[in-house]
């Protein structure tokens, strides 16, 4: 699996440097549309949230915990795999 070199939280976008020197920017209504957690995931109709980004915290050595604005929901870990594919993908 592979993990950031650097990692820049912002209010509005989470930015990862990588080992290959490829960069990813993520924006918070992109990272709350994709959070992974029970709740989102279960959503039988997804919600749009306007999102910012409080803070961020390191799980493990695989993930990324990240606190949303304006609501605080922070249930979802976001692992770098997924991190990764959501910038590919962009």
């Amino acid at each position: 699996m592979e993990t950031p070199v650097r990692i820049e939280v912002k209010p509005a976008a989470i930015d990862l440097v990588w080992a290959d020197g490829a960069t990813t920017r993520l924006d918070a209504s992109t990272l709350r549309a994709a959070c992974p957690c029970a709740a989102c995931k279960g959503a039988a109709v997804p919600r749009v949230v306007a999102a910012g980004i409080l803070s961020a915290r390191v799980v493990g050595d695989y993930a990324l915990g990240i606190t949303f604005a304006p609501d605080g929901h922070a249930t979802g870990i976001f692992p770098y795999d997924l991190l990764r594919s959501l910038g590919d993908a962009a």
